[in-house]
Formats: structure tokens, sequence, C-alpha cells
């Protein structure tokens, strides 16, 4: 197994979060490895989809995955590989991780609510980034946990004010 091999639990977690991949696309950055990297993320899509390669080498981004109007993409550093940015919110998200990915329209206490949700089930936050389009716009919270996420706690973050999607890291 191979570093890069994290790779295909990332693209089966785009999977959960995006079912319908027709046209999606995927763009390799990577100079080295680029067919294993590309054949990694193709088997945890489940899918074929179409592949391009890039003519030049970027630091440490591997790929980015197109799904309708979503972006996603997956770098690499001396620990692992993870993903690093959802559409415009930057992120780390390795294999493995536990968290939440919440959907909302931009408001002041977003990340309140969120954590008290989260403190109430005693779930831990290990890393939070949160971004948005613009103020009072779509914005993505993204939430890595110590704690696995149960329907339960999805549920009550759902309930929360213009809270438009929850989705669970595992």
């Amino acid at each position: 197994m191979t570093e890069l091999a994290g790779l295909r639990e990332l693209a089966m977690l785009i999977k959960r979060i995006e079912p319908n991949l027709a046209g999606a696309s995927l763009s390799i950055l990577a100079h080295d490895n680029r067919d294993e990297i590309a054949n990694l993320l193709l088997e945890g899509l489940g899918t074929r989809i179409a592949v391009q390669h890039s003519s030049g080498e970027y630091a440490n981004h591997l790929a980015i995955l197109r799904v309708g109007t979503n972006k996603y993409t997956f770098a690499q550093d001396w620990r692992e590989v993870y993903i690093s940015e959802i559409n415009y919110c930057a992120c780390r998200i390795p294999p493995g991780a536990f968290g939440l990915l919440v959907h909302h329209i931009d408001y002041p206490g977003v990340i309140y609510d969120v954590s008290r949700k989260l403190a109430e089930h005693e779930i831990n936050i290990s890393k939070l980034n949160v971004s948005r389009e613009q103020k009072g716009k779509n914005a993505l919270l993204v939430s890595v946990t110590d704690e696995e996420i149960t329907p339960l706690v999805v549920s009550a973050i759902e309930e929360l004010p213009q809270i438009t999607k929850v989705v669970s890291l595992k």
C-alpha cells in the first residue's frame, strides 16, 4: 500500500456526498504517479469519468475533481493525502477522519451554534474551517472531530437556522 492509497477512501467520501457523478471530470495535477492517482480516485468513485492530465507540476496538489458546480482538491504533504479544498473553502480532511460538512447560509453565530451542538454530544473539534462565497450567501463549515458523528448529531445540527445540508465524514 503506497502513501497515496488514502485517495481511494477520500474518493469514496466524495461519492457519498455526490452520488450523481454524471458529467464529472478529474484533472490530475501531479507530475509523478499520475496513473496511480487517477486509478485510486476512480476506484473510490466506483465509476469511469473523464480524466485530464495537467501539463504543469503543482506543489502539493494532486488532483481536482469537478462534479456539477462543486470542486474538490486533493493534496499530499509529508504526512498524508487529504482533501485540501471544497469549492472555495480551504480544509484538511485526511482519510478516516470523523467530522462534518455543514452547508449553510452565512449568519453570525454559526460557529457557536455548531460547536455548541457538538459539545452537547461530548464531541471534541480538532480542526475547523469556515468559508463563504460572500457575506450572507452560501457558506461551508468543515469540522474534523475526535469522535464519530452519529445520525442523532447530524439531525441536531440540521435543525439549526439556515442550515441547508449536513454530511458526516464517516
